[in-house]
């Protein structure tokens, strides 16, 4: 088996040092596949969103890939697609390979994972690694954050071309998928990857805690100063094990971007070409959040935070999370919560999204017949179990409201239709192409707030200076 050693960074690129939006990895070896697995399993995420030292400098892990390829050779002649991924090696196993073997069985796929490390933008630096050191890779899948990334490093190829000549496909997608969806995955005119799943940020609250203390659950239409007289109602902290906080955030672009775009601002501007670090919203968002740590002493400092943990335990009311945390609740049997949009404080009512999506590589040994695993990958059988897999909501909308995704989080009662409707107030999570840089250079500012250590004025002023400096050299390269 092929090995390859892979680093977390690259000399060009900065490695992040922050959380993903999803755990990673189940993958073990399936039998009746046709596969074997050799520990391709990167390391886990954590599974909250905590720190791990926004002050450090990112350091190179080497991490080792072995690829997963079939147990016996293919026939000579078949052509040959090597899929790369991130998350969950199962449903590939047990679904799409099978599923390639029968509707195209000239093709001979190989499935593997590419190290995820601590969130997308080292998972694009790895990919970039893989590929400098001679690997043949057909198919990636990777999230908005590295689209652009891979688009500008000519890794990635437009799938405009396949799209106007499969048209037949291509009507197909326009009435199944959300347009939000495709417009995410599209960098600079050209559609880039086909949406595969997505998350955004909603409210959850533990709606058994907010009853027992009489506050009243919140509405779609609740403001910043009904949080905060909602927080301060069922907060509990006397500095005892037994404290109970009202709320938790985690301070990645994804993590953040839902409290700014309900303050009608963003980290960018000008179609993510400059810093927007010094617009007095995002200094009012940051005072905001900082606020709830140090003033009312309602959240706790994110860094090292459980919050996964502690929410379900009833130690934290309310937190941000998208679908990826249903299946948390169900392997821990917890279903006391439900769901809401972020509360509001100016402009309209907005959540973040964030897509995954698969794309052709430009080195793809024969892009048709990729195309042909493309939409295999993005069809609506391997999307089907790939949800059950994933937990995730899923890009087809046939999958995603159908009465099976629909009751997946039961016997919890909520309202799992929330996702799919917010795409119609979905905005992106800011990717410009030089997210694996900007992610981790806004983290460490941000970092300086929650402790108190600086001020949102000094740290704003910083952050922007340095952010747009990274901006002005991304527009010289």
């Amino acid at each position: 088996m092929k090995e390859v050693n892979s680093m977390s960074g690259t000399d060009e690129l900065q490695a992040p040092h922050k959380v993903s939006r999803r755990q990673f990895l189940r993958g073990a070896a399936l039998a009746g596949t046709g596969l074997v697995l050799a520990a391709c399993a990167p390391q886990a995420a954590p599974t909250s969103p905590a720190a791990t030292g926004a002050n450090a400098e990112p350091t190179a892990t080497p991490q080792v890939i072995k690829e997963v390829v079939t147990a016996t050779p293919g026939p000579k002649g078949r052509t040959k697609v090597h899929y790369t991924a991130s998350g969950d090696l199962e449903p590939m196993q047990k679904v799409l390979v099978p599923l390639v073997q029968q509707k195209l069985p000239d093709i001979d796929l190989t499935v593997d994972l590419t190290p995820f490390g601590s969130g997308w933008d080292t998972f694009a630096d790895n990919v970039i690694t893989r590929i400098a050191g001679g690997e043949g890779i057909d198919l990636i899948h990777i999230a908005i954050e590295g689209v652009a990334l891979l688009t500008e490093k000519k890794i990635l190829r437009p799938l405009d071309p396949f799209l106007e000549k499969d048209s037949a496909y291509k009507a197909d997608i326009d009435k199944d998928i959300h347009p939000t969806l495709m417009k995410a995955l599209n960098w600079k005119g050209q559609q880039m990857e086909l949406p595969s799943d997505w998350n955004n940020m909603v409210m959850w609250y533990n709606y058994k805690i907010f009853a027992s203390q009489g506050v009243p659950e919140p509405g779609k239409d609740w403001t910043w100063d009904d949080f905060v007289a909602d927080c301060k109602a069922l907060a509990d902290v006397q500095g005892t094990a037994n404290d109970r906080y009202a709320f938790s955030f985690w301070y990645t672009q994804f993590g953040m971007a839902p409290w700014f775009f309900n303050n009608n601002t963003s980290t960018l501007k000008n179609n993510w070409t400059d810093s927007n670090m010094d617009d007095p919203k995002v200094a009012e968002t940051l005072q905001f959040l900082q606020d709830l740590i140090l003033k009312y002493k309602v959240s706790p400092n994110p860094d090292g935070w459980d919050e996964e943990g502690n929410f379900e335990s009833g130690h934290l009311v309310m937190r941000g999370c998208g679908g990826w945390c249903i299946a948390s609740g169900n392997n821990n049997k917890f279903y006391d919560y439900k769901l809401q949009y972020y509360p509001h404080k100016a402009g309209p009512l907005k959540t973040v999204v964030g897509v995954g999506g698969d794309g052709i590589a430009t080195m793809a040994r024969d892009p048709d017949a990729s195309w042909e695993v493309l939409k295999l990958i993005n069809g609506p059988e391997y999307m089907a179990a790939y949800a059950l897999e994933n937990g995730s909501p899923m890009a087809r909308r046939s999958i995603e409201t159908s009465a099976k995704e629909m009751d997946r989080a039961k016997p919890s009662p909520a309202d799992l239709s929330i996702y799919y409707q917010s795409l119609d107030y979905a905005d992106f999570v800011p990717s410009p192409p030089n997210f694996n840089v900007i992610d981790p250079l806004l983290q460490r500012w941000y970092s300086q707030i929650w402790t108190g250590k600086i001020t949102v004025a000094e740290a704003c002023a910083g952050a922007h200076k340095e952010l747009q400096a990274e901006m002005d050299k991304l527009k010289k390269s």
